[in-house]
């Protein structure tokens, strides 16, 4: 199967609306935003400084380690920001959150001039998510996919010292990152109690979707060879999967559609937001109640599977 030029065009603009969330502006903080409340100040901000649109005041108040060293490889050391619970006490292990990478951040650097985990798109998650209980990760990476199951060695080899419960894991991929997340849940193992999917290019088991992956992948530069095989949508791994409506990218909404109907036909444990009015990235660029609704009920999700056990 080949992709026609506007499916072409559709994946390329995938890639780069995800490249656009990176933070080149001020590092300030924009005021928290309740459920209810339009964020004036956000609306202000150009693309590459948004962050998601639901916020709630801990988030300013969450322990970040910056800058961990994870890996090196052909001479450049690979950098991690772990984010951790404001009030985290010294002996209580929290479950992580690793926020999935599947590009190369050369790709994001020549367009923004920084990584993947610098956009604020995944600054702004992280701190979220460590400010509701869990610890969060997010990375570069360079060369290979690989470098993922790097980071994971990395975190639990050094898990006492972050206090992070490696027993209690999700992944959390969107956009095209989420084929990388889905090679995460491949791994048998890792002990992975949940798995996020947000507005995402998808595989299923028969490989409907296969060679337009393949080709956008050759041509934009996300991971994919050396990603594990999906041989079946887990049954025993709870998944959230998101679809924006009004996403305008056509393979995003085709392979979402596909994974969808086979995960109901494998009684997947899943739960499928569908946000009509929504458009690809709606958790910053949807200013409104069901946009951060949303991300409440993301959270929740996360709470349910990784802390009320």
């Amino acid at each position: 199967m080949k992709l026609s030029n506007g499916s072409l065009q559709a994946v390329f603009i995938v890639v780069t609306i995800l490249l656009s969330n990176c933070n080149v502006g001020s590092n300030e903080t924009p005021n928290p935003d309740s459920i209810n409340q339009e964020s004036t100040s956000d609306t202000e901000l150009e693309l590459p400084q948004k962050r998601i649109v639901y916020q709630i005041p801990e988030m300013d108040n969450v322990i970040t380690h910056k800058g961990v060293i994870y890996h090196s490889t052909n001479g450049l050391d690979l950098k991690a920001d772990i984010y951790l619970p404001p009030s985290k006490e010294d002996n209580v292990e929290v479950p992580l959150v690793i926020l999935v990478n599947d590009y190369p951040d050369s790709i994001v650097n020549n367009v923004w001039g920084c990584d993947q985990k610098d956009l604020k798109l995944f600054v702004s998650w992280g701190e979220l998510i460590a400010a509701s209980g869990m610890a969060a990760v997010a990375y570069q990476s360079q060369f290979s996919f690989s470098e993922t199951d790097s980071l994971i060695n990395f975190l639990s080899e050094n898990a006492e010292k972050y206090r992070i419960d490696m027993d209690r894991l999700c992944v959390f991929g969107a956009s095209a990152n989420t084929l990388a997340a889905q090679s995460l849940l491949e791994n048998d193992d890792l002990k992975i109690k949940c798995g996020i999917l947000y507005y995402g290019i998808l595989l299923t088991p028969d490989l409907k979707y296969y060679a337009a992956i393949d080709s956008a992948a050759n041509m934009y530069g996300f991971y994919w060879k050396d990603l594990r095989p999906v041989n079946s949508i887990p049954s025993n791994i709870p998944l959230l999967v998101t679809k924006a409506g009004k996403d305008q990218f056509e393979i995003v909404s085709k392979t979402t559609d596909h994974f969808v109907s086979e995960a109901i036909k494998s009684n997947a444990n899943l739960t499928y937001i569908h946000y009509p009015e929504g458009q690809h990235d709606f958790d910053i660029l949807d200013n409104t109640k069901t946009s951060k609704l949303i991300i409440r009920q993301t959270i929740d999700f996360l709470t349910t599977h990784l802390l009320e056990e």
